[in-house]
């Protein structure tokens, strides 16, 4: 119709601009209806059939599964309104050619190390007071639990007695240990079998002991727990004391470079929990998410905070407030930022560059404040070109590589690169955008970071989700402390020989003294040590708690169910019991020593 433009309220981009215009002067109409339509929430159209699969996904659950989505973190909720963004300009096509900002921030160890032996590093990140607290709260739930709790004759509870701080090092200790030989049962580690030979563990303590600790392990006290229904309530409190003094610790023993990253980790969890999330992108799809921030050069844990579901948010949207939060201390300095589609949004990039710190990151193209629709043509596979469009303060460039790819950035133009590497079939040069160099190769620091910790994780079943997440946070600061002495010592190690020697020092520290390393079997690549090695028996020495001036042994060889064997005489390196004669022969010459035996009665 002539002096009519024909609008189309199908498209969602149409009816954001006609949001953000203002009513002409001689208009006398409004159309409230659009408002509606007016959401901060940044919805992704693409996700629908993935919401659709999580609908029917809940309910073959009893328990809801928050989805791991731009939909579950952000909300139309205006909040804080301290934020001041100015507003973008218009989208033109082509490329701005930013200023780059110099870096002007603090970066490295920021504590004088006297000392660079491992655990001096690792006490700067886990200190004396929190093992302490530990320790303390630990002897706590114990003697609540038993004094509330009718135990079986033959319980091990029985066995408690109230730990100590030493005794607690040596527990994690224990614990990093584990990591690094993985038996997949616990009874293993102090098993007597010459599969195994691990006298270690049982040296330190004994597996009762071990268990003991670990059932009765806990940070806070249950009694100050604020109920569900209370507003106040926390749903970190098991875990809340130990992970806040751990991320003012990670702040302050180390400070971050130029270039930084953004990602989310997942605490593997498929229990039952109000705030577990379902990732399909990562490794472990079920379990507590944490939102981190790293440094991009070694992957150094800075920054993190625990999604524990929705809260209130900002006008600009929830995934706004948490890089806001993460990010918060080392803006102001030059820093560069690299995230993904999931926190990438114009706001946040403009909100950042006004406080002198870039950007870059993959974005979806219906974020709020982004180019029209008119500008975004679909890509082909084709299209061998670059496109870019730019509103004066952020660049967005878009080709084509097996898939469409939009990128987001405030510290690059559409310059490109030679990566320094030959396509495998033309021979060629292999030359990428900028911004896309710097982006594969600073944005992969959380991933890294979530790598290293699941090498030496101590993995144990259980059914308390905070113990989970504690012994990760613990293994992250094994990681951490790690990173800190590789960029300082002047000694380097790899980061397998950095846990074991961090293991043996803090072991040192068990109340019960270890085993002298002479003493120890080395089995080298026999399993069967008791016919290879030199063996000479002597008499049984009585312990210094024992009231038996003369203790005795049954003899390996010729006890048997029923008819037990006594004998003064034992094989110290074998560390059993053993007669002079035949036995001691027989059990270091014959690998069935029982039938061997057998098969000498009666000859004789």
């Amino acid at each position: 119709m002539d002096g009519f433009d024909l609008i189309d309220l199908n498209d969602p981009q149409v009816l954001r601009d006609l949001c953000a215009t203002p009513p002409a002067p001689s208009s006398g109409t409004s159309t409230p209806f659009i408002e509606e339509f007016n959401s901060n929430s940044d919805s992704d159209l693409e996700l629908e059939d993935e919401d659709m699969e999580e609908r029917l996904h809940c309910r073959r659950n009893t328990e809801p599964i928050l989805r791991d989505s731009i939909f579950e973190v952000e909300n139309d909720n205006e909040g804080d309104q301290t934020i001041n963004i100015p507003a973008n300009s218009a989208w033109t096509a082509g490329a701005t050619e930013f200023e780059q900002l110099p870096f002007t921030g603090v970066t490295g160890l920021q504590p004088a190390m006297e000392n660079d032996s491992p655990l001096d590093f690792f006490n700067l990140l886990v200190t004396e007071d929190m093992i302490e607290k530990i320790t303390q709260e630990t002897n706590r739930y114990a003697a609540e639990t038993l004094r509330d709790k009718t135990l079986s004759p033959k319980s091990r509870f029985h066995k408690w007695v109230a730990t100590t701080v030493e005794e607690m090092w040596a527990f994690f200790g224990l614990i990093i240990w584990m990591g690094i030989i993985r038996i997949d049962d616990l009874d293993n580690y102090c098993s007597t079998d010459v599969l195994f030979c691990l006298p270690l563990a049982r040296s330190v303590m004994t597996r009762d002991r071990f268990c003991l600790i670990l059932s009765f392990l806990h940070l806070e006290d249950n009694n100050l727990q604020l109920p569900k229904d209370h507003p106040d309530h926390d749903p970190l409190f098991k875990i809340r004391g130990f992970v806040e003094s751990l991320r003012e610790n990670f702040k302050q023993a180390y400070m971050p470079g130029k270039n930084i990253a953004i990602d989310e980790a997942i605490v593997a969890w498929r229990g039952h929990l109000a705030f577990r999330v379902y990732n399909p992108d990562k490794p472990d799809k079920f379990g507590i998410k944490v939102f981190k921030l790293c440094n991009s050069a070694n992957g150094y844990c800075h920054n993190f905070e625990f999604y524990t579901g929705k809260r209130e948010a900002s006008r600009y949207g929830a995934t706004f407030d948490v890089v806001d939060r993460l990010i918060g201390p080392y803006m102001g300095c030059g820093r560069t930022l690299y995230v993904d589609n999931y926190y990438t949004s114009p706001d946040l990039f403009s909100h950042l560059k006004q406080q002198a710190t870039l950007a870059c990151g993959t974005m979806r193209l219906n974020r709020k404040n982004g180019p029209p629709k008119s500008m975004l043509h679909k890509l082909k596979k084709s299209d061998t070109n670059t496109s870019a469009l730019t509103n004066g303060n952020l660049n967005l460039l878009r080709f084509f590589y097996k898939r469409e790819v939009n990128v987001l950035t405030t510290a690059n133009g559409d310059t490109k690169v030679a990566t320094g590497k030959v396509n495998p079939v033309t021979k060629e040069p292999i030359i990428k955008l900028h911004a896309v160099a710097d982006y594969n190769k600073y944005r992969g620091a959380v991933d890294q970071s979530d790598q290293m910790v699941s090498y030496n994780a101590f993995k144990r079943r259980t059914l308390k989700w905070w113990k989970k997440t504690f012994f990760h946070m613990f293994m992250l600061a094994v990681l951490n402390s790690f990173i800190l002495y590789k960029s300082t010592a002047a000694k380097k190690m790899s980061h397998f020989v950095f846990r074991r020697e961090l293991s043996k020092q803090l072991l040192q520290k068990a109340p019960i003294p270890l085993i002298p390393a002479a003493k120890l079997p080395d089995v080298g690549e026999s399993v069967l040590f008791h016919l290879t090695a030199r063996h000479f028996p002597k008499t049984i020495k009585p312990k210094a708690t024992s009231k038996r001036p003369n203790p005795q042994r049954d003899c390996i060889v010729c006890s048997e169910p029923g008819k037990r064997k006594h004998i003064r005489y034992e094989c110290p390196c074998c560390d059993v019991g053993l007669h002079i004669e035949p036995c001691s022969e027989i059990f270091h010459t014959r690998k069935d020593y029982k039938r061997s035996l057998k098969r000498q009665l009666p000859q004789e």
